[in-house]
C-alpha cells in the first residue's frame, strides 16, 4: 500500500461514493413503486432509506479499520476465511462486469425513447457511456473523481430543483386511497428498490487511496446516506403528489416531472437527467470493480495477470476486462432481444447474495462493538429478507460459484504440484 498515492479528498469520496448509489434507479424506480404499491410506495421508500444505514455503516466502519482494495472481500476473508472471501470476489467482480451494461443500457434507452431514436442507436449510445467511464477512469481517479463529483453535484441540482418547482403541484387527494395493494404491494416496492440501493460497498474499495480516510470515510458516507435519502423520499413524495405514474403520456416519469416543474421539454429533461446519472454510476462502479480485481490478482484469486496498475493508478487489465465483458453483454442483448429489465435482474441477484455475505462478516466482525453489532444485525436481517425473491435467478450466482470452485481446485493441484516437484528436487540434491 505505501506505493499507492493518496488523492481523493471528501468531495471526491462523496461524489463517487453518491454516484454508486444515485444511479439508474431514479429513472424509473419512483413511478415503478407507486404503481405497485400506490401513495403507500412512499413507506417503502423510507423503510429501505433507514434501512442502508446500517449496511452503509457497516461497510464503512470496515473498510476504514481493514483499509484495502478488496474492500468487501477482504473482511469477509477475515469472517469466514480465504475460500469464501474468494467466492465474494467472484461474486463481486461479475456483478460489475454485467452491472454496467445495464446502468449504459437503461440510461441510452431513456435518451433515444425521448428523441425516437433507433434501438441501434440506443446501443451505440450505451456502448459510447460505457467508453467514456473507461477513458475516464484511465487517466487517473483524481480525474474520475472530479469527474464524479460534477456530474452528481449537477444531477443533485437538477432533482432538488425539479422536486422544490413541482411541490405547489402536490394534491392530497392524490394520496387516496393510501395503501390500495396492502401490506404484499409495500413489500414488492420493497424489493423494487434495493436496485437502488446497491452501491454502498464501494467506498471500500477507494480507502486506501482517501487522503484522510479517519476522516473522510465515515463523512462522505453520512453524507450519501442523508442526501441520497433526502432525494429519494422527496422524489416518492412528489411523484404520488402529483400522480406521475400509470400514465403513457411520457417515455419516463422523470421527464413529465421536469416538464410539469420547469417547463422544460420532454425530450431535453430526459437526456439531461438520463446521460448525467448514467455517466456518474458507470464511473464509479468502474473505479471500485477495477480495484477489486486488481486486489483479487494481487491475492491469487484471480489470475495475476489482473494486478497491474499503469502510471496513473489505475488497474487498467481489470478495468479493460470489465469494459469487454459488459460490451459482451451489450452485444448478446442485442443480438437476444433480451430487455433492461430482464439483464437487471443479472446483476441484482449477484449483488443480493453479495450483501448478505458481507452483512453477515460484519456482524461477526463487529460482534464486540455495540453500535457496529446492532447495524450489522439489522443489515444481514434485511438483507436476508430479499432472497426468497430473487429465487428466479439463482442459477447465476451459482455458475459464478461453481467457476469459483473450479479455479481454487485448479491452483490447488497446481501448488501440490509445484511443492512436490520442490521435494524432489531437495531428495536427489541430498542423494
Amino acid at each position: 500500500m505505501s506505493s499507492i498515492n493518496r488523492t481523493i479528498g471528501l468531495p471526491e469520496a462523496t461524489a463517487l461514493t453518491m454516484g454508486s448509489v444515485l444511479g439508474s434507479g431514479i429513472l424509473i424506480l419512483p413511478s415503478y413503486t407507486a404503481e405497485l404499491a400506490g401513495p403507500a410506495s412512499i413507506v417503502s421508500w423510507i423503510l429501505l432509506c433507514l434501512l442502508s444505514i446500517p449496511i452503509a455503516f457497516s461497510f464503512a466502519k470496515l473498510g476504514l479499520k481493514f483499509n484495502h482494495f478488496g474492500g468487501i472481500t477482504n473482511f469477509v476473508q477475515h469472517a469466514f476465511g480465504y475460500t469464501w472471501s474468494t467466492l465474494t470476489g467472484w461474486l463481486s467482480f461479475a456483478w460489475g462486469a454485467t452491472g454496467n451494461s445495464v446502468a449504459a443500457l437503461a440510461g441510452a434507452a431513456y435518451v433515444t425513447e425521448a428523441f425516437h431514436w433507433s434501438r441501434e442507436a440506443a446501443y451505440a449510445l450505451a456502448l459510447a457511456f460505457l467508453i467514456f467511464a473507461f477513458v475516464s477512469n484511465y487517466f487517473g481517479l483524481k480525474i474520475s473523481g472530479t469527474v464524479s463529483l460534477i456530474l452528481s453535484g449537477v444531477v443533485l441540482i437538477l432533482l432538488l430543483v425539479t422536486i422544490a418547482f413541482t411541490f405547489p403541484a402536490v394534491d392530497g387527494e392524490s394520496f387516496k386511497p393510501f395503501a390500495p395493494h396492502g401490506v404484499s404491494g409495500i413489500g414488492q416496492a420493497c424489493v423494487v428498490i434495493f436496485w437502488a440501493m446497491f452501491g454502498w460497498e464501494n467506498i471500500t474499495h477507494l480507502v486506501p487511496e482517501l487522503k484522510n480516510p479517519k476522516r473522510d470515510v465515515m463523512r462522505s458516507m453520512w453524507i450519501s446516506v442523508g442526501v441520497i435519502g433526502i432525494v429519494y423520499i422527496l422524489l416518492s413524495l412528489v411523484t404520488v403528489g402529483t400522480h406521475t405514474f400509470g400514465s403513457g403520456e411520457a417515455a419516463a416519469p422523470l421527464t413529465l416531472l421536469m416538464n410539469r416543474g420547469l417547463g422544460i421539454g420532454a425530450g431535453a429533461a430526459t437526456a439531461i437527467i438520463a446521460c448525467i446519472v448514467c455517466t456518474g454510476t458507470l464511473n464509479a462502479y468502474l473505479a471500485s470493480s477495477s480495484r477489486l480485481g486488481y486486489s483479487m490478482g494481487q491475492e491469487n484469486k484471480l489470475p495475476s495477470w489482473f494486478a497491474a496498475m499503469n502510471k496513473r493508478q489505475f488497474p487498467y487489465r481489470s478495468g479493460l476486462f470489465l469494459f469487454l465483458v459488459n460490451a459482451g453483454a451489450l452485444v448478446v442483448s442485442y443480438a437476444a432481444n433480451i430487455s433492461v429489465n430482464q439483464l437487471m435482474l443479472i446483476p441484482t441477484t449477484l449483488g443480493i447474495v453479495v450483501y448478505v455475505i458481507a452483512s453477515l462478516s460484519c456482524l461477526r466482525l463487529l460482534w464486540t462493538d455495540k453500535k457496529g453489532r446492532i447495524f450489522a444485525f439489522i443489515a444481514s436481517v434485511s438483507c436476508l429478507a430479499i432472497v426468497p425473491f430473487s429465487h428466479g435467478y439463482a442459477v447465476v450466482p451459482i455458475i459464478v460459484a461453481t467457476g469459483c470452485l473450479c479455479y481454487l481446485g485448479i491452483r490447488a493441484r497446481q501448488s501440490r504440484k509445484v511443492s512436490s516437484a520442490n521435494l524432489s528436487l531437495k531428495d536427489n540434491f541430498k542423494a
